[in-house]
């Protein structure tokens, strides 16, 4: 999976759950991605997620 890929399906996790994004979704974000994306790579989920949270908060 493409880094942009990947940006794109954890932004969409963020916008349609409905809170605003906070460190607190860390966990539950890399258990999605896992259960989709069985071969993925969870530190690159890891730092891509907190990227994305640091932008919005």
């Amino acid at each position: 999976m493409t880094e942009l890929d990947m940006k794109n399906e954890i932004k969409g996790y963020i916008r349609n759950s409905g809170f605003e994004a906070n460190s607190k979704m860390l966990c539950s974000i890399v258990k999605l991605m896992n259960m989709k994306h069985a071969d993925i790579d969870k530190k690159r989920v890891i730092s891509v997620t907190n990227e994305i949270i640091s932008e919005r908060i």
